[in-house]
């Protein structure tokens, strides 16, 4: 899968960018071809789209992306709906948890704290605008285009000031309690990471970066939630999920694989076969053959 975050570091032509420590600001025209791609993220994402649309599928939740909104993504995969061949213009943040939990401390005093909701365990967030907001988004374009960018001091600063003005609006109330849970709670419970995750194709290693915790660790947690390994309870979940979409869906094949967070057609065919001791196309025709 495309690792936003890396995707933007590689390719400077099409990702104008700004960084200071591991914060990445990027500007760019959204180079997608493909109507689905599959895409994730290790560090938080703020993204603000200034003009096209596209589509943001997570689990069974989608989100419609318009002109003028703003979202706010946690570490996690989803597929991309690119809608009509619209060019989709964006500005973007790449922001760690730890970035999140200093900002928290530091302003916590000039933050409304109070009457927050249960932190959510959506992976996408909407984030309320206001006219100040939408300017200082806008405001930021320039810095991308000086032939000298700007020092990290300021950069830093410039995040600060846009991230104090969107948790200071009321109507953020639910984002502002994710990022104070963040203090309480680093790393996320692995069953709402994997949850939420399982139907893509992520490694270990991937899975291990967004739900915040080092390969080894992720293993032994995983192990101690639920009593098997990674690679066996995946495969599990992602042939269930396969079966009802044979059984409930009239998608095609590569859809199902697609959707289902398997390698390749192939794989899939033979493990499913594996499994139920028939091939897709067979156990979708016997689901829906006339007693």
């Amino acid at each position: 899968m495309i690792n936003t975050y890396e995707a933007g570091l590689a390719n400077p032509d099409i990702f104008k960018q700004l960084s200071v420590r591991d914060l990445l600001f990027v500007y760019y025209k959204c180079p997608q071809i493909d109507r689905l791609v599959h895409l994730y993220n290790h560090y938080n994402l703020i993204a603000f789209s200034l003009e096209g649309e596209r589509i943001l599928h997570q689990g069974d939740k989608s989100w419609k992306i318009t002109p003028q909104t703003s979202y706010f993504q946690r570490k996690s995969g989803y597929v991309q709906e690119l809608p009509d061949a619209q060019d989709w213009h964006v500005l973007a943040f790449h922001v760690p948890d730890e970035f999140l939990i200093q900002f928290a401390n530091e302003f916590m005093d000039s933050l409304p704290i109070g009457e927050l909701p249960e932190s959510t365990s959506e992976m996408f967030i909407k984030i309320e605008l206001n006219e100040v907001t939408k300017t200082f988004f806008y405001g930021l374009i320039p810095y991308f285009k000086q032939k000298v960018p700007p020092s990290a001091k300021l950069l830093e600063l410039k995040f600060k000031e846009l991230f104090l003005n969107i948790l200071s609006n009321p109507l953020n109330k639910q984002l502002l309690a994710y990022v104070l849970r963040l203090n309480d709670e680093i790393k996320p419970p692995i069953w709402q990471i994997m949850e939420k995750n399982y139907t893509y194709n992520l490694t270990l290693k991937e899975y291990a970066n967004i739900s915040s915790r080092s390969l080894a660790a992720f293993k032994r947690d995983f192990f101690e939630y639920y009593h098997t390994s990674p690679g066996k309870w995946l495969t599990d979940k992602r042939l269930k999920h396969a079966s009802m979409l044979l059984n409930t869906t009239k998608q095609s094949i590569s859809d199902i694989v697609f959707n289902s967070g398997f390698k390749n057609a192939s794989h899939f065919s033979r493990i499913f076969k594996e499994r139920f001791g028939l091939s897709p196309l067979q156990f979708r025709k016997n689901q829906t053959a006339p007693e």
